[in-house]
């Protein structure tokens, strides 16, 4: 898709500095500024880090979602924090929105390290987080132009990296397959996405959150030109003051058409009991990405299969994972895949994110990508600038839904 210039990416913007565009807004407490009740549609990871951060900051909030929490794509994710991966290897570096968008992504990165100890804190369930590092292996000797292409994007988008050689490679993770060295990031990370939605379930009602699960939102309930509230598939109305559409790849009825997400499709695999035969880190191979997880799992994926919206898997895509997986570590040679799902990633049109006002009453926080688990803080984050809770910064007008680039 043809992208404007980031001078034209932009609508509007109040005041210029050297450091982005800020919209400096008064001084307010935040019981000023928040709506006295928000509710939060949808219970995937974004869904649930805006019900965190709005309940963190004294809110009111309910959540619903047409499952249970976490059970949607965050349930089918990697769980991956690898803001040095993406913005080094997926984020297409002529983007109008890389820079932004790199920042961004480690900014959500460094939000986790503070979050996670504090929704651990309210749940008896392990979030699984860590932040061991990934290291993307160079498996034949034409992977090493990616590699220099990779450390020089790193250096651009101020990504802290290790490049390695092949005898360093070996020795800090032996179970791969020999390679011609790496390129590592130690700030990267990952939770146990699988255990996301439980964590901050209890937390979000322990900070006094109300949860509504097992009911579809069927659409929008408007009054005196605002959203007021939702109403239920069974007929049931929710009122709120605000209502933030965190739907995921979910195409909601009421969006117009530059706010609605283009599903891309990803299958995963599990290997059985194959923990002995895990990297120490994340390994996000060129073809494939590898990670242990709690009970004994060892995950593999994934495919990307744009504008698909079917959760089977097949039989063809699975083999291939599952060799890939195999040539990477030779000791999964002969484990048996035991499980196979699917997952749908929302894209947005310029497949960036978008948060903020559609319309009075009406908060988006959509478009995670391939990076729900990862962006859900900032994301969250950029929701309580867009409701005037805490002072305006650049990201919120890159990825405002106002943006023109949504619209071409």
């Amino acid at each position: 898709m043809a992208m404007p210039f980031l001078s034209e990416y932009i609508r509007r913007a109040d005041v210029f500095s050297p450091n982005g565009i800020t919209r400096p807004m008064p001084m307010r407490s935040l019981a000023q500024n928040l709506p006295d009740h928000t509710l939060i549609v949808g219970g995937g990871a974004v869904g649930l880090a805006c019900a965190w951060a709005l309940v963190r900051a004294g809110a009111q909030v309910s959540l619903v979602d047409a499952q249970r929490v976490g059970q949607g794509a965050v349930w089918a994710s990697g769980g991956m924090l690898a803001a040095g991966f993406e913005a080094c290897f997926e984020l297409e570096p002529e983007h109008p929105l890389a820079e932004p968008y790199a920042a961004f992504l480690r900014s959500s990165q460094r939000l986790w390290r503070d979050w996670a100890p504090e929704v651990q804190a309210l749940s008896r369930q392990s979030l699984g987080y860590e932040q061991q590092g990934s290291l993307t292996p160079a498996f034949q000797a034409s992977d090493r132009a990616r590699l220099d292409q990779g450390e020089a994007l790193a250096k651009r988008f101020g990504v802290l990296t290790e490049r390695v050689d092949a005898r360093t490679l070996a020795q800090i993770e032996p179970s791969l397959a020999r390679g011609h060295g790496a390129l590592v990031f130690p700030q990267d990370g990952q939770i146990d996405n699988r255990a996301m939605g439980g964590v901050f379930a209890d937390a979000i009602k322990a900070k006094g959150g109300e949860l509504i699960e097992q009911a579809r939102v069927k659409t929008l309930l408007r009054q005196a030109g605002r959203v007021c509230g939702v109403i239920l598939e069974d007929g049931r109305e929710l009122q709120a003051d605000c209502v933030v559409l965190a739907t995921g790849a979910e195409r909601f009825a009421d969006l117009p058409d530059f706010a609605r997400m283009t599903p891309v499709k990803g299958q995963m695999i599990r290997f059985e009991r194959a923990r002995h035969a895990a990297p120490k880190r994340v390994v996000r191979a060129l073809s494939i990405y590898l990670a242990a997880k709690s009970g004994d799992r060892l995950i593999a994926g994934a495919s990307s299969e744009a504008g698909l919206s079917s959760l089977d898997t097949d039989e063809e895509t699975v083999l291939r994972l599952a060799r890939a997986a195999q040539a990477a570590l030779p000791g999964l040679e002969g484990a048996s895949v035991v499980e196979q799902w699917a997952g749908l990633r929302p894209q947005s049109h310029d497949a960036m994110p978008i948060v903020g006002a559609l319309e009075p009453g009406l908060q988006l926080a959509l478009g995670a990508y391939r990076n729900g688990v990862l962006a859900a803080p900032a994301m969250a984050v950029m929701l309580l600038e867009a409701l005037g809770a805490t002072s305006r910064t650049a990201a919120t007008d890159y990825f405002s839904p106002e943006r023109l680039a949504l619209r071409c």
